[in-house]
């Protein structure tokens, strides 16, 4: 709290030399508090007029934020007491012994402040009701009013750094924009907080293109972009990423997606250096059950990969869902894929085999969750450009994965078989998705009921069809707006694999983007969804 009165002076010499001899005694430098917001008072204003007494100037004009709780109300306890010696006593009839709290996170960096209502005659923030019982997220220069909304008590300022004035008014209105939770060569992704409902979201910004050395980035073609909007707003099911809003301005767009806190796939397998069988036939069949749905919409994912895939939770009893569709396509009757595009550690033979020129189909995706299974069980890659003995290249085109006895001895014979299924080379032997799931590995009871339970549990039933698409030509206010395409990325950075699953034969310590000569004309500088030009 700061005040406008001057302390006394002897009293200050006091304090002064008692600090001294406190600090000769415990030679212990002084914690400075960190101070996160500040409520200014009103009372200055012609905004306070309603609310607060004309009193001397020794009434602080602003109270900081120090503790992670702010309380408001009649009751003795709490951190600002509504005392008739300074607010009009028929306000102070309306409030309730505890009118609001405010809380904030102090251990999450960049969270925001949160108001609670807890009155009967109602808390408002900038004019708006927030209601009994609910909460709503407070941002920079919000004005708190209580009982009426003309009745200004408070201007919250934010003293944590935030990106509001980052992005367009329109999202900033809607969202607070807090930290950034990983970001690749075509992008970022920032954790936001919906200011209404309090819930949380990823928001992926990607900005439109660019020219690099005067060529166009593909990462960031507008077409590529959309293309992955456009199929996000047609996907309806459990194991696929939610879609809440996308807006698109001049020079980006930003997409709002769900937020998954059990992070990625990658990092779970990293973390435990491979994975049971029973957690891997759980995980698994919820993947081949999104990627079949995928295909039953005539859409072909083309990169899946463990970063790809991400956890609701931290549990072991989560639901997965695949994103980053940016290399995915639609395949209809007189379609067909030819582009060279994906990630090479996890390419299909028939991909390179294409080169560009000849087609290959949605079997693709079958080989690289064959990858996505081989490092579930042992924690390492199949294929790599660390195998000296074979080019990355002829690893894939021949089919030779590493087979490392010492990591597959604990893996049922089923398990190995299923491997070689998807991993075979030729299309027209390779196993299928409703195969993989009549597979005699795949039967387990207990995971069947659990994967269903789950996914009914967490099926959507928002309709896709509603989905927004806001634009700047659309909004008279919104002409200067940083334009910026917000979509679910993760930073798909180069992270060391466990060693806690080593063996003596000379196996790659690294799961990581590799780019080998002979895949240069693949387009890998991004860690995160790639956009290759087609």
């Amino acid at each position: 709290m700061a005040e406008d009165a001057l302390p006394d002076t002897e009293s200050t010499q006091t304090q002064t030399q008692n600090s001294q001899v406190e600090w000769s005694q415990n030679n212990t430098p002084a914690v400075i508090p960190t101070i996160w917001g500040r409520l200014y008072s009103t009372k200055v204003s012609i905004k306070g007029a309603g609310c607060w007494k004309k009193t001397d100037r020794r009434n602080p004009e602003y109270y900081d934020l120090i503790q992670a709780e702010f309380t408001l109300g009649r009751a003795l306890n709490c951190t600002f007491v509504m005392k008739k010696d300074i607010i009009k006593e028929d306000i102070i009839r309306n409030v309730s012994k505890q009118h609001f709290v405010m809380k904030r996170d102090l251990s999450e960096p960049l969270s925001p402040a949160i108001i609670t209502d807890m009155s009967y005659n109602g808390t408002f923030v900038n004019g708006e009701k927030v209601g009994k019982g609910n909460s709503r997220v407070l941002d920079d220069s919000d004005e708190i009013s209580v009982t009426h909304p003309a009745m200004k008590i408070f201007i919250f300022k934010d003293l944590l750094k935030n990106e509001q004035d980052q992005v367009p008014d329109e999202i900033s209105k809607k969202y607070y924009i807090s930290r950034t939770l990983g970001q690749g060569a075509c992008g970022v992704v920032k954790l936001v907080y919906d200011k209404t409902k309090c819930t949380m979201h990823a928001m992926k910004i990607i900005k439109k293109s660019r020219l690099t050395n005067g060529q166009i980035n593909s990462l960031n073609n507008p077409e590529k972009i959309m293309n992955e909007i456009n199929i996000m707003k047609t996907l309806q099911h459990p194991c696929i990423i939610t879609t809440e809003e996308v807006f698109d301005s001049q020079e980006a767009v930003y997409i709002v997606l769900e937020l998954m806190q059990g992070g990625e796939l990658f990092d779970r397998i990293t973390k435990q250096g491979h994975l049971s069988e029973k957690l891997t036939r759980f995980l698994f069949r919820q993947m081949v059950l999104a990627v079949k749905y995928l295909h039953s919409q005539g859409i072909t994912h083309r990169d899946l990969k463990p970063e790809n895939v991400l956890l609701e939770s931290k549990e072991d009893d989560t639901i997965v869902k695949i994103t980053d569709f940016g290399l995915s396509k639609f395949v209809g009757e007189h379609t067909f894929m030819k582009t060279m595009c994906g990630t090479p550690l996890y390419l299909a033979p028939e991909v390179l085999r294409a080169n560009g020129q000849r087609c290959y189909g949605p079997e693709v995706d079958v080989w690289s969750l064959g990858v996505i299974f081989f490092i579930c069980l042992v924690g390492y890659l199949p294929f790599s450009g660390d195998y000296k003995e074979l080019s990355l290249h002829n690893q894939i085109m021949s089919g030779r994965y590493r087979y490392s006895e010492a990591h597959w001895r604990g893996v049922s014979l089923q398990g190995k078989l299923l491997m070689k299924r998807m991993l075979t080379v030729n299309v027209a032997r390779r196993i299928t998705l409703d195969q993989i799931l009549d597979h005699a590995w795949m039967q387990d009871a207990e995971v069947i009921q659990r994967v269903e339970r789950l996914l009914s549990q967490t099926l959507q039933v928002k309709d896709f069809c509603q989905l927004t698409v806001s634009t700047n030509s659309d909004q008279e206010n919104n002409s200067n707006a940083d334009n910026v395409t917000v979509i679910r990325i993760l930073a798909k950075t180069k992270r060391a694999l466990s060693d806690s699953y080593s063996s003596c034969e000379p196996i790659p310590k690294k799961m990581r983007m590799e780019v080998c000569p002979e895949f240069e004309k693949y387009d890998t500088s991004s860690t995160s969804s790639l956009y290759s030009s087609e």
